[in-house]
């Protein structure tokens, strides 16, 4: 189980790029919690949606130790 401080930690706070971080927040999304959240189908339709964030979503949820959780929540 995944400390829920960590979810609440802001992007910024894990040193990801500025750009991501926009991205991000125009994606309505905040911090890791909010991506662990997500729905996929949904954010993929978002206007502001690119394949180039969401490849640097997946590498921060994997630095974070979040991405097998991500993926198991994706399916359920």
């Amino acid at each position: 189980m995944v400390k829920a401080s960590k979810l609440n930690c802001s992007f910024s706070t894990l040193g990801v790029g500025n750009q991501f971080v926009q991205q991000a927040e125009r994606l309505g999304l905040h911090n890791l919690g909010d991506m662990m959240k997500v729905n996929l189908v949904k954010l993929k339709k978002h206007k502001e949606f690119t394949f180039m964030w969401y490849a640097d979503m997946l590498d921060l949820l994997k630095e974070q130790g979040l991405l097998r959780q991500f993926q198991e929540n994706q399916l359920s």
